[in-house]
Formats: structure tokens, sequence, C-alpha cells
């Protein structure tokens, strides 16, 4: 009968009252109470948690997980309540503390969950874990010196935790005031109807970091050869990045120059969302008058973060004089310990090109192209960024040629220390 009991309990996955196996029985009701909230089941795993605290209730570890169940829930207090009956027996449970804190930080209470996790600490001075979830507490409280002195405090013991240089560099990011940025770009064609030099583009860049938004200003130098003599030219270009929430934020673009070789006014903007999912997606468009031809071009993007890797396709519908034509962009990167420390690889087809800067580019008849790109710290504040790439582009019907790019960019930031 005792096996018929549980039996009838797991073949359920729910508890009830009636039912009383036997005390060698509750591990196995406390598995099955496990795989239901892996499974996403969590009304049902409560009740196979009940089931056995009625039982067992000095069973701790099912209380706890009930607590957890409660939180994926948000079930607070509900949470609050099967937590403090464990750490009311048992001041020092480890897994009890962390749930707790968890409990008043998802419950949008940082202050308390700082108290808890200091609690934590007293029990458990090196439990990693807390020392991660302070620093990060104190971090959302902008409580930023005291968040880094923990970090480093961390790190000092563990130079390779790559959670604890994250967050690290996040708050320095947080509290980045300036920077500035030197790009230089080579590209070099084959164009089998011209003969064409090399073609140099020069920017130079500051940007002014208010709150999590960004100001640029950028000048930009072009100097190109289209066979027949070169052309030179200037561009000013001023780019904003305004973030509104933990949800949104968008890009805004405005450039003027009055030489030949930039159009005269371009604009943009897009709007870009944070989904759940680690899902990012955004829409927006382009404008850029050269002189009689206006060019509008239609874009977004969708991409996933997973892990340390981000994948991101941007779709383009350009629109001028001559009709429409659709291209794509396929990016890929793999980051390290901060968003300005990774290698990446992309891969694109369509006429509109990576840089949307010259009308020729954007006029082509179709290319594809294949790139590599990487961002590396030279140090604290300077980081180096290399990026190549070729392309196999028609510039005319049945006219075609190979285009190779080399961008190097150099940027220094300027922090609030902490």
């Amino acid at each position: 009968m005792r096996g018929l009991a549980l039996v009838l309990i797991l073949s359920a996955g729910v508890s009830s009252a009636s039912i009383r196996p036997a005390q060698q029985d509750v591990d196995a009701l406390f598995r099955k109470a496990r795989q239901l909230g892996e499974e996403g089941r969590f009304e049902e795993a409560q009740g196979v948690c009940r089931s056995i605290l009625q039982i067992t209730p000095e069973y701790h570890d099912v209380r706890v997980y009930l607590g957890r169940l409660h939180l994926w829930r948000r079930e607070y207090a509900a949470a609050r309540v099967e937590l403090g009956k464990v750490l009311d027996q048992v001041p020092d449970h480890a897994d009890a503390l962390h749930a707790a804190v968890d409990a008043e930080l998802w419950s949008g209470h940082p202050e308390a969950a700082l108290r808890m996790c200091e609690r934590g600490l007293g029990h458990h001075p090196q439990d990693r874990n807390f020392r991660v979830k302070k620093a990060r507490i104190l971090a959302d409280m902008r409580r930023y010196p005291e968040s880094a002195d923990t970090l480093r405090n961390l790190l000092a013991a563990d130079p390779d935790d790559e959670e604890a240089w994250r967050l690290l560099q996040h708050i320095q990011s947080a509290n980045q005031i300036l920077s500035f940025g030197q790009t230089y770009r080579l590209e070099m064609t084959d164009r089998e109807d011209q003969d064409l030099r090399p073609w140099h583009f020069f920017s130079l860049e500051g940007a002014a970091h208010m709150g999590r938004s960004t100001l640029i200003g950028r000048v930009n130098y072009a100097d190109r050869d289209y066979g027949a003599g070169g052309l030179t030219g200037t561009q000013i270009e001023l780019e904003g990045w305004p973030v509104f929430n933990d949800r949104f934020y968008a890009y805004l673009n405005a450039g003027y120059s009055s030489d030949i070789i930039f159009p005269r006014t371009r604009l943009g903007g897009e709007l870009y969302a944070n989904l759940p999912g680690a899902l990012e997606l955004s829409a927006g468009m382009r404008y850029m008058d050269f002189r009689g031809t206006r060019v509008y071009l239609y874009t977004g993007t969708l991409g996933k973060y997973h892990g340390n890797y981000w994948v991101s396709f941007r779709p383009w519908i350009s629109s001028d004089d001559q009709g429409s034509i659709f291209s794509g962009l396929l990016w890929m990167r793999r980051y390290f310990r901060s968003q300005h420390e990774y290698i990446g690889v992309l891969a694109g087809f369509g006429a509109t090109p990576v840089e949307l800067v010259f009308l020729e580019d954007i006029q082509r008849y179709s290319s594809f192209r294949l790139g590599l790109e990487a961002k590396l710290p030279l140090s604290r504040i300077f980081f180096v960024r290399g990026h190549l790439r070729f392309e196999r582009e028609e510039y005319l019907p049945d006219v075609f040629g190979s285009r190779f790019v080399l961008d190097l960019r150099l940027e220094q930031r300027i922090f609030r220390k902490y």
C-alpha cells in the first residue's frame, strides 16, 4: 500500500493531504517536484512540496524550494513566509539566505535585499555568490564606489571570475563621462571599367555620456579617386543615443556637407526595444540628399543574445529615383569581459553597403561581402578596433569588381574613478 500511495502521488503530480507515503519515499517526491518545476508546472510542484512538508516539516531543502516556486510565480509574501520558517530554525542556511535576497530584490526592495545579503556574508564571508549579489545590488542602487570595492576584493581572490569582470566593466561604462575616437578606413578596388587609386576615409569624434544616454559630434574627411581625378571633402555629423528606460532606446543622426563627395544632408532615426528572451528588435530609416538624388533607406534589426554570443540580421530596403532594392546583413559576435571586447564575423548581400556614406555605393546593382572584426582593450581606457572586409560588387550591368576594406579605430574612454 505504501508503494501504491507513492505511485498515485507521482502519477498525479499534485498533493493529496490524505496520502501519507513513508519517509523513505520523500526524496522521490522531491525529485518529482523539481522535475515539475523545471517543466514550468509551478503550481503542481508546490502541491508536491506541501505533501512532503506534511510528512517531514523539518525538510528544509523542500521548504526552500517551495519558497523558490513562490518567487517564480511572483508570490513574494508567501515566499518570505516559507523562507522565514527555515531561517528561524537554521539562521545560516545558505540556500534560504540566497532565496531571501532574491525575494527582496525581485519585489523591488533593494535596501532589504542588501541587508539580507550582509546577513548571508556574516555567516558565509567567503561565499562568492553573496559577494557578487552584493556588488550587483550596490550598482543598481548607484553606490558605485562600494560596488567596485566589493568586486575588486572578489577579483583579488579569483582574477578569472568573468562575471565579476563584466560587472566591474558595466560599472565603469555606466560612469563614463567622455570618449574620443579616431577612425581610418582604406578601400582598394579593382573595377574592370576603371583604374582607381586607394580611397581614404578619416573620422574624428567626441562623445558626452549623460547617464545612460550619449551625444556624439563627428567630423569626416574623404579622399576618393574616380579615374578622372580625385574628390575630397568634409562632413559634420551629430549623433544621439537616448535611453528612455530599460526597454527602449533610440538612434538619431543628422549630417551636413557642402562638398559633392558627401550627401548635402543626411538624417536617420531608429527605435530599439529589448524584449524578453534576450531578443532585440528595431525599426527605422535613413535619408540622404545627394544634390538632386534622394535616397531613402528603411531598415531594422532582429538580434538575439545567447550567453556571450550575439547574432543579428539587418535588412535594408533602399528606394531612390531608379526603384527599390533589398539587401541584408548577418552579424555574429562573441563577447568577452565587456561590450568593448569581442570578435565577430559578418556576411551580406545586396547593394546597400555596411557604411552608408557615398552615393555610388548605394547605387550598385548587387554585391556579396564577408568580413572579420575584433575590438580589444589596450588598457583600461584605450581600445582598438579592426575590421577587414572583402566585397564582390556589380557596379554596372555585367561590370564587376572586388573591394578590400581595412578599418582601424582607436578609442579613449574617460570615467569617474571608482
